[in-house]
């Protein structure tokens, strides 16, 4: 299973950095360090094991006196589901904390810096805290954890310091996620920049869980089998949903107790059925430049329409936050729901697997589910992917550029091996199917603009109509057509002052 995982995690990498190689050289890797495997050999194989490597970022060697680095983090009991957590005080031995207490010891010895961490309520409050720091001139904070339809619109309004301000980085390393990356330029310009510092890029991937006991106790078919052959399609997975839905109580009225196709909540289900399907509401042209195409696109308008249908069967979707929380917790409640075999679909992103450790039933990983057979591939959708900026104050950029490399490559050498190599192996996954599952999810990992960085103008008001479960969308973009042009344009024209 090793060896499996070790592949998965290899070919996640490969892709989202666009299959960037990593010569034994600086600024790629070495064979200095065990921190990171290139591969594990099976015992039962007679090959001698794969060296171990390690990635070393191309900066100067540098000592900073001891100089402070602060990081703006959210509270990591935010989101459980999530790894918020920038450093820790002591080695606790569990895995992922280990590696990144020992990641951020390694930057302390070698560059010799103060890596400090302030931990805000939550996403709305580092965006407030940046805009005040960035407004006073106050250099508190090297980085913060933004939002990623936060971070978007604070690098182009100037809250964020512009990258090439910032001296040694280089966006070609294999620890930058390239697949992201382009995704969110405009214009050709790097609006915002993912590496591996930001594990929630990964998290934050939607998939759909299935519980094994409640397929097994309805006599389904295997969704692996569906996933290999091709097969595994909105149609599929809608038969599949409403084939489980049971009435426990005989009310008339699911609730509590009952047994539903599809537990999520709007933000997670809705736009998964379109990413999945290889349709996007913002699309972008030859010239990477964006726009709303959703009005136009007879296949996009097609699938709301049949989402909406099935969203009319009674006790296909669990919406957690009406039935449990209206609030983040939900999540969590659903979770827990899921566990105790309330339904047979869990559509949510990936670090919800962390949390069902304790599920007593087993449970399976899948892509999200293709529009129809002829789609070449699956895809995985990133949602938010919550990611450091460098505020635009006075700021040591020597220090900001050094760091921001030395973390991407150091988080490639500890903490993505952490998570993906052993936590997600041995202690979140249930069996080797899954390993073959999440690499078809991160292989072509998605990101709709609309769904994202125009979440506010775009995704929020539409998931609200298609909760209205009227169908009545060409009215829908008639009144918020003008309004998220304006929007778009305005952000091209940001790039352009």
């Amino acid at each position: 299973m090793k060896k499996r995982m070790t592949a998965v995690l290899l070919a996640l990498l490969a892709v989202l950095t666009a299959c960037a190689a990593a010569p034994e050289t600086d600024g790629e890797a070495s064979e200095t360090d065990p921190q990171v495997s290139a591969g594990t050999t099976d015992p039962a194989q007679t090959e001698p094991e794969t060296e171990p490597v390690r990635f070393v970022p191309d900066v100067p060697a540098a000592d900073f006196g001891g100089e402070s680095f602060c990081v703006g983090g959210i509270e990591p009991s935010f989101a459980p589901a999530l790894l918020l957590d920038f450093d820790f005080e002591e080695d606790s031995g569990e895995v992922v904390e280990s590696a990144i207490f020992n990641r951020n010891r390694r930057i302390e010895s070698d560059y010799n810096v103060t890596l400090e961490c302030a931990y805000l309520a939550d996403y709305n409050k580092t965006r407030t805290t940046l805009e005040q720091c960035v407004r006073a001139g106050d250099g508190t904070y090297q980085l913060m954890m933004l939002i990623c339809r936060e971070a978007f619109p604070a690098s182009l309004n100037g809250n964020a310091m512009p990258y090439e301000e910032i001296p040694h980085l280089d966006f070609t390393q294999p620890w930058y996620m390239h697949r992201i990356n382009d995704m969110m330029t405009v214009a050709g310009h790097t609006v915002l920049a993912y590496s591996d510092m930001c594990m929630n890029a990964y998290l934050q991937t939607v998939c759909a869980l299935f519980n094994k006991e409640v397929l097994a106790a309805s006599g389904l078919e295997d969704p692996y089998t569906l996933v290999r052959e091709g097969t595994w399609t909105t149609e599929k997975f809608y038969e599949m949903a409403r084939s489980v839905i049971l009435d426990a109580d005989g009310d008339g009225s699911f609730g509590k107790g009952d047994t539903f196709g599809v537990i999520s909540e709007p933000d997670m289900f809705f736009p998964a059925i379109w990413v999945g399907a290889d349709t996007m509401s913002v699309t972008k042209d030859d010239d990477d430049i964006p726009s709303f195409t959703a009005p136009y696109s007879e296949k996009f308008i097609g699938i709301l329409d049949r989402l909406t249908e099935e969203l009319k069967t009674d006790g296909l979707f669990c919406n957690d936050f009406k039935l449990f929380e209206s609030t983040d917790n939900g999540r969590s409640i659903g979770n827990a729901y899921f566990a105790e075999n309330g339904g047979l679909f869990r559509v949510g992103c990936v670090g919800y697997v962390s949390q069902l450790r304790d599920m007593e039933a087993d449970f399976g990983i899948l892509p999200l589910p293709k529009h129809d057979e002829a789609q070449s591939m699956y895809y995985g959708r990133m949602i938010d992917g919550w990611l450091h900026i460098v505020p635009n104050t006075e700021q040591n950029t020597e220090l900001l550029g050094t760091m921001m490399e030395v973390f991407g490559a150091e988080s490639r050498n500890y903490v993505i091996p952490a998570y993906f190599d052993i936590a997600l192996t041995y202690k979140y996954t249930r069996d080797t199917d899954s390993e073959d599952m999440l690499s078809m999810i991160f292989d072509n990992v998605m990101v709709d603009l609309g769904d994202t960085v125009w979440y506010d103008r775009i995704r929020a008001p539409l998931q609200g109509e298609i909760e209205k479960v009227n169908g009545n969308y060409e009215s829908f973009f008639q009144r918020n057509e003008k309004v998220i042009v304006k929007t778009i344009d305005k952000a091209l024209e940001s790039l352009t002052e």
